[in-house]
């Protein structure tokens, strides 16, 4: 993977979880997901990230949106930030909302 310290890619979608992670999420729930990776060629790699995450306890990942992001300061919460951080100091971060994905 090629890392530039710069760019870090947020692909943002869903997962289910596919073990009990520390009490927090259920088996089987869909959350919302971020991965962030310093990956440019994260197209080409999608089956590797998706590895990464599968290896975190999660499956069915799909991703719906890309964004490419060059300044820190733009991003808004605490928890990017530190997964951005992260991602520049890893190659990849992933964030989970808590709150799972309901139907109506």
């Amino acid at each position: 993977m090629n890392k530039n310290a710069d760019t870090v890619y947020v692909l943002s979608g869903y997962a289910k979880c596919s073990n009990a992670q520390h009490g927090k999420y259920k088996p089987g729930n869909k959350h919302s997901i971020g991965l962030l990776t310093t990956d440019e060629n994260y197209q080409d790699n999608i089956n590797q990230l998706k590895t990464f995450i599968t290896d975190l306890g999660w499956e069915s990942i799909t991703f719906c949106m890309v964004e490419e992001v060059d300044d820190i300061s733009t991003l808004s919460n605490d928890v990017l930030i530190s997964s951005f951080l992260r991602a520049q100091k890893n190659g990849q971060s992933l964030v989970v909302n808590d709150q799972p994905i309901t139907v109506h």
